[in-house]
């Protein structure tokens, strides 16, 4: 388990696009949302194919 996953979060939100993202994306706890724009395979829970879609999102959490 990773010191993050021990702190007391109430939301973890990662997104990214590049392969040095994997690595945040892999140490992160289960409840955690990981968005990967693009379609490779990934460590995220979610795949976006376009930033513009991870832009819908961002501004429907802001609502």
């Amino acid at each position: 388990m990773t010191k993050l996953a021990k702190e007391p979060w109430d939301f973890i939100f990662a997104a990214g696009d590049d392969w040095t993202d994997e690595a945040l994306f892999g140490v992160l706890p289960a409840q955690a949302i990981s968005i990967r724009v693009g379609l490779r395979p990934s460590a995220a829970r979610f795949l976006v194919e376009r930033p513009e879609e991870l832009m819908e999102i961002l501004e429907d959490l802001m609502k």
